[in-house]
């Protein structure tokens, strides 16, 4: 299988110094895309479609990574890249329009790509402004770094740090709703404990696509709790419903 070619240009800055004013959701999108993983870039890719909004850094790394894997065939590949598109095209941001037009008229990419790249195209109704070109991710990621540390960052890349090693996890009021449930864990860290429990939706006969059917609270001892809800009855995945913050939560 050809593995995917995210390099993201030289000048990406690192993760640990040079995007130290990136909130934390934005940080682990970042840190999901970098990582050259087409899962990991999918799920930053479905975190940023939910959302609607991430960081311009966020989503001009997310733009390369694009532009750079357009013609992988692949299918994981071809999901993180579809995903890449609805993003892209979720933000609004009209910057991205020629390189998502540029990857729905490829003939050389796949037809999926071609067709979820051609529809945010169109979603987005045009370019305005500079549009984005492979290669403008390094200079945008330049231009965020904190005053002082631009040139070393750049100077001198080096793998990104996970988003959330241990000791240095973040506190709940960091998660935003329709984060997943993964990138909550990774800034948040495990809960103290867990509950489940199925909602009235779940009965619901109308209900088709089975979303918030059951609910999931993470309960964080001093802290408070997070509430997840699945998204679908046909995919295991939940997604922040609500941040209760709460000093007194006793985590259990």
């Amino acid at each position: 299988m050809k593995h995917l070619r995210i390099t993201l240009a030289a000048g990406l800055l690192t993760a640990g110094a040079a995007h130290a004013e990136l909130s934390a959701g934005d940080q682990y999108n970042l840190d999901q895309i970098r990582s050259g993983s087409p899962a990991a870039i999918r799920a930053a890719a479905q975190n940023i479609e939910a959302s609607g909004t991430a960081s311009p850094v966020v989503t001009d790394a997310l733009a390369e990574a694009l532009l750079q894997n357009q013609t992988q065939s692949a299918n994981t590949y071809v999901d993180a890249l579809s995903w890449s598109c609805k993003a892209l095209a979720a933000t609004g941001n009209k910057r991205y329009y020629a390189a998502l037009k540029q990857v729905g008229d490829n003939p050389q990419a796949h037809k999926k790509t071609r067709k979820y790249c051609g529809n945010a195209a169109a979603g987005l109704g045009g370019a305005d402004g500079e549009q984005y070109a492979l290669g403008m991710a390094a200079s945008t990621a330049a231009a965020s770094a904190p005053a002082g540390k631009r040139t070393a960052a750049v100077a001198a890349p080096s793998a990104p740090a996970p988003a959330a090693a241990d000791g240095a996890y973040k506190p709940i009021t960091e998660v935003k709703p329709d984060m997943s449930m993964q990138q909550a864990y990774a800034i948040a860290g495990q809960p103290t404990s867990t509950n489940a429990h199925v909602t009235g939706k779940a009965w619901i006969p109308f209900n088709f696509k089975g979303g918030d059917a059951y609910r999931t609270i993470a309960h964080y001892k001093g802290q408070g709790r997070i509430i997840f809800s699945n998204t679908s009855a046909y995919s295991s995945g939940q997604r922040v419903l609500e941040v209760q913050i709460d000093p007194n939560e006793a985590g259990y």
